[in-house]
C-alpha cells in the first residue's frame, strides 16, 4: 500500500493524471463494516506558481499533495476531499475532509483575509490571536464572542480547539500534520490543513493559495476568477516597470538580535523588488529564505543604498529607529530620507495589515513598491500600505 502510493506521487511530480488506487474505504452498514476496493483516475488541475501544493479532481472528489520537503517534491501530506461522508483506512499522512465545510477554526491573519476574500468570513469560529488582525469582522467577532480565540501564545488550546469542534483547523506548519498539529487534535476526529504559503518563492505563489483553502469549501471556481484578476493587475504592473532604466538599490529590514536577517535572492521579497523595477543589493544569493548577516556585513554592502525598506513593526520616525542602533544615521537612505516603513495600515496593537491584506494582495503592494522607486509610472497612486518615515 505504502509503496503503491508512493509510485502514485512520483507519477504526479512527473505530471502525469493521480492514480488514485488501492485505498480502502469503509462504509458502516446496520450489521456490518464492510471494506470495498475503488479505482478512480483524477486530473491535475494547474497551478500557475504556486509549487508547495498541487491538485487533482474529477469534479466529484478532489486529492491535494503537500509538499512540505524543501529539498525534493516528495508528498508530505495528502487530504482526500469528499462531498459524501466516508471513512479511509489508510496512514502515509492520509487526512479525509468532508466537504464543504460549514466552520474553520482558521490559525492566521491571511488565511483570514484570503477567506474574506472568498466571502467565507462568517465560516471562521476561531483565530490564534486576535491582536495581530486588521480584520474588523475578526476583531468584533471576537470581542462578542462569536470567534473563539484559541491561539493567544505559539500553540494551539487543545482543550478549547476540542470543545470547539470546528469541522477545520487551518493552521501554518512545515506540510505534516502529523507533526505540526497536538495528537490529541488529530486523534479527535477534527481535519487538520496545514498551508505552505511561506515557503513559495514568488508573490503570486503565496496568493495562488487561496485556491486551496477555497477547495475545502467547493469555491474553486470563485478563487480561480479572483486569483486572475490578481494575477493580471500583478502583471500589468511589472510590465510598466520593466520599462524603467534607472533601478534604485533597495537594503531591507534592520538587525534584530544578533543577526541582520535580510531576504536571499530567490525569496518572495526579491521578486516583487525586481519586479517593481529596483535593483536588490542581495539578489544574486541564491537562497529563498533569509540570510543572517552581521552588522558590519551589511554596512559594507548596502551603506549607499538608495532605499530602504520594513523597517520593524513599531519604527514611525527616525528617531524611532536610531533607538535601535544609533549606527543606522550612517546609511545612505536614513540621510537622504528614503526610508519606507510598511506599517502605514495597523491596528491598535501596532500589528500593520501588509501581513494581512498585503501578502494575499500582491498587485496592491506591488504598486506601493513602483510608486516609491518610481513615482511618475504612478501618479495618482497613494500608498496603502507603505509611508514615509521622516
Amino acid at each position: 500500500m505504502a509503496a503503491f502510493l508512493k509510485l502514485a506521487f512520483r507519477l504526479r511530480v512527473l505530471g502525469f493524471g493521480f492514480l488514485l488506487t488501492g485505498i480502502l474505504f469503509s462504509c458502516q452498514s446496520e450489521k456490518t463494516e464492510k471494506t470495498t476496493e475503488i479505482s478512480v483516475i483524477l486530473n491535475k488541475v494547474p497551478l500557475k506558481y504556486s509549487k508547495r501544493f498541487a491538485v487533482f479532481s474529477d469534479g466529484k472528489k478532489t486529492v491535494i499533495h503537500l509538499f512540505g520537503n524543501r529539498e525534493n517534491s516528495d508528498t508530505t501530506a495528502t487530504f482526500i476531499l469528499f462531498k459524501d461522508p466516508v471513512k479511509i483506512n489508510g496512514k502515509d499522512n492520509i487526512f479525509p475532509v468532508k466537504v464543504p465545510v460549514k466552520t474553520i477554526a482558521c490559525m492566521s491573519s491571511v488565511y483570514a483575509a484570503m477567506l474574506t476574500k472568498l466571502n467565507l468570513q462568517h465560516k471562521i469560529v476561531a483565530v490564534d490571536n486576535v491582536d495581530y488582525y486588521n480584520n474588523q469582522f475578526i476583531i468584533d467577532g471576537v470581542a462578542s464572542q462569536k470567534i473563539k480565540e484559541i491561539g493567544k501564545g505559539p500553540q494551539v488550546s487543545v482543550e478549547q480547539t476540542l470543545i470547539l469542534k470546528p469541522e477545520l483547523l487551518l493552521m501554518f506548519g512545515m506540510g505534516n500534520p502529523k507533526k505540526d498539529a497536538d495528537e490529541k487534535i488529530l486523534n479527535s476526529g477534527i481535519p487538520v490543513a496545514v498551508t505552505l504559503d511561506h515557503l513559495e518563492e514568488h508573490p503570486l505563489a503565496r496568493a495562488e493559495w487561496i485556491k486551496f483553502i477555497a477547495a475545502f469549501f467547493g469555491e474553486e471556481k470563485l478563487a480561480d476568477s479572483l486569483f486572475n484578476i490578481t494575477e493580471q493587475n500583478y502583471m500589468d504592473l511589472k510590465k510598466m516597470a520593466d520599462t524603467v532604466k534607472y533601478k534604485p538599490t533597495v537594503l531591507t529590514e534592520i538587525k534584530y538580535a544578533d543577526a541582520w536577517h535580510v531576504p536571499g535572492g530567490n525569496s518572495f521579497m526579491a521578486h516583487f523588488l525586481k519586479d517593481a523595477g529596483a535593483d536588490y543589493i542581495w539578489k544574486n544569493e541564491n537562497k529563498f529564505g533569509s540570510i543572517a548577516l552581521n552588522f558590519e556585513e551589511v554596512y559594507i554592502k548596502a551603506k549607499e543604498a538608495d532605499f530602504w525598506l520594513n523597517l520593524f513593526i513599531n519604527v514611525n520616525s527616525k528617531k524611532d529607529l536610531l533607538a535601535f542602533d544609533e549606527r543606522y544615521n550612517l546609511f545612505k537612505p536614513f540621510k537622504t530620507g528614503n526610508l519606507y516603513n510598511n506599517t502605514k495600515r495597523s491596528n491598535a496593537k501596532g500589528y500593520s495589515d501588509y501581513y494581512e491584506g498585503g501578502l494575499s494582495n500582491p498587485d496592491e503592494l506591488l504598486k506601493d513598491f513602483i510608486k516609491i522607486f518610481h513615482p511618475d509610472l504612478l501618479r495618482e497612486h497613494q500608498l496603502k500600505y507603505y509611508k514615509k518615515i521622516q
